[in-house]
């Protein structure tokens, strides 16, 4: 489990940089807040898996939907 091997600022960090490579925004952009980042740490998700399922539940289009992957 995430959660249990891995502190909440390592965690947050491995899925901003997870949400940056993927959608070009860190989970303040998204407007995530710190506790709810923590209900999924503590559940052990690790961050791809919060990052897939944020993106789904929001809708949002990834870099290289929008044909801007590696532009940076």
């Amino acid at each position: 489990m995430a959660g249990a091997t891995t502190d909440f600022a390592e965690w947050k960090s491995d899925t901003d940089a997870v949400m940056l490579a993927i959608y070009g925004i860190d989970t303040n952009d998204a407007g995530v807040d710190d506790d709810r980042l923590k209900s999924h740490w503590s559940m052990g998700q690790p961050p791809d898996e919060f990052v897939q399922w944020f993106g789904e539940k929001y809708d949002l289009i990834s870099k290289r939907d929008m044909g801007i992957e590696g532009w940076w």
